[in-house]
């Protein structure tokens, strides 16, 4: 089969993104999503669209896959009718979900079945990062698998790190995603306390920004939280989803986590609070709100 067409499962925010990056460096690109509109999206900027995840297996030697959540893939690969089934011998998915480790090996071993084989494959990034080919991946795998697919991965990320075998990938992406949401809702925080002190939010942003204490998303997403935009690009719909499975992972490993807990009842909050479908900084609100009505009460 031709390996300038590639399928790709999943044309949402980050595989929509990569379907325009792909189809701009000239690759064929034969699509599946649930959504009409994403399908609508992909079809206009000049993918093919499939009838099904089987059909997309049908008609390409690789496969990319963009999906929310561990059961929808394996729905996708390996349910009644999974794409697994429909892969010819020699078929290669790349796996770039944010999933569960556990969930990465158990497709790898199943599809390994049929002679199908498996990249785990984990980014960062956001939908501008994606359409850009600007996204970071961390990929798990056989060097020889990489080696053969590196052409296709460098056109979709700045940057890419060997992490190991299958569910290696995916475990980083976890541990770092605890990271990165610890490092939002301690900054939401931090940030709503020097405020509420009486500093002015544009010159404490720009002070923090260069302090100790500072991370990458606080330095990219905090201008917008100046501006009230929640706009999505990471909802935190999705965060939820993710501290969740960082949850279910320590649990499976028998590992006693702290501040997991602490983090994912925040994001539940936020998402209660109808913030679900924003931007996951949007947990600051719960804060703005405390210290708003902490005001209230000393007035």
């Amino acid at each position: 089969m031709n390996t300038r067409t590639v399928g790709l499962i999943g044309l949402g925010n980050i595989g929509g993104g990569m379907c325009m990056r792909l189809l701009e460096r000239g690759y064929q690109v034969i699509g599946f999503d649930v959504s009409a509109e994403a399908k609508q999206r992909a079809a206009a900027g000049g993918a093919t669209i499939a009838e099904s995840p089987q059909d997309v297996a049908r008609k390409v030697s690789v496969i990319l896959s963009s999906l929310p959540n561990p059961s929808i893939v394996r729905d996708v690969f390996i349910g009644d009718a999974g794409a697994v089934a429909a892969a010819a011998p020699g078929t290669v998915i790349i796996e770039t979900s944010t999933i569960d480790p556990i969930s990465i090996r158990h497709l790898a071993e199943v599809a390994a079945a049929q002679q199908v084989h498996v990249l785990d494959v984990a980014l960062s990034g956001e939908p501008p990062q994606a359409a850009k080919g600007e996204l970071v991946f961390q990929v798990g795998g056989p060097d020889e698998l990489v080696e053969q697919h590196l052409t296709l991965l460098e056109a979709l990320a700045k940057k890419i790190n060997r992490t190991g075998g299958i569910g290696t990938a995916k475990t980083v992406k976890l541990v770092n995603n605890l990271m990165s949401l610890g490092n939002i809702a301690v900054a939401a925080e931090a940030f709503v306390l020097g405020v509420k002190c009486g500093m002015d939010p544009a010159r404490l942003f720009e002070i923090l920004s260069v302090s100790g204490g500072r991370s990458a998303h606080f330095n990219y997403d905090f201008p917008r939280v100046l501006e009230d935009d929640y706009t999505p690009g990471f909802k935190t719909s999705l965060a939820l989803k993710d501290i969740n499975l960082i949850l279910d992972l320590a649990e499976a490993e028998d590992y006693q986590s702290v501040l997991a807990p602490v983090i994912a009842s925040l994001y539940q909050r936020a998402v209660d609070n109808g913030s679900g479908d924003e931007h996951f900084t949007s947990v600051v609100k719960l804060y703005q709100e405390a210290a708003r009505a902490a005001d209230s009460q000393s007035t």
